[in-house]
């Protein structure tokens, strides 16, 4: 009886060994089965991460652009504005010193040779009447 006994413990003993190893590899193919889904989660996130990545640097690279642009032109624009005031002083002051020493603009000079030109063709055609009146 005894033999019967140790036969009926080994046997469960070696199926316990049994089921220990089936169970071991059974965990150790889930663990292959959850790093695997893990790993492609991680390079799916990681490319998605990397579309997201170059998107914002783009965008940012755009934005800063405009930023770049923006800080060079307003010295520039301030600039312009500045040597357009100036020039407008100059010549509202430099008019004003002509006129104090009565040296006459441009505006006067034109309208002076106006009047001139049209004294002038007043005066030709006086002469040419009294020509004219002459030899009648």
């Amino acid at each position: 009886m005894n033999e019967h006994i140790d036969m009926t413990n080994v046997k469960t003993l070696t199926d316990k060994v049994v089921e220990f190893g089936w169970e071991n590899l059974y965990m150790g193919l889930g663990v292959v089965d959850v790093v695997q889904e893990n790993v492609q989660e991680l390079v799916k996130r990681g490319l998605d991460y990397r579309h997201t990545l170059v998107s914002r640097g783009e965008k940012l690279a755009k934005e800063n652009r405009g930023r770049v642009t923006e800080l060079v032109d307003m010295p520039q624009n301030v600039a312009k504005d500045t040597v357009k005031k100036a020039n407008e002083a100059l010549d509202k002051y430099s008019e004003q010193v002509l006129t104090r020493v009565h040296v006459p603009t441009v505006d006067q000079i034109d309208n002076m040779t106006k009047k001139v030109g049209s004294v002038e063709r007043k005066l030709d055609k006086v002469i040419k009447e009294n020509a004219a009146a002459q030899q009648i």
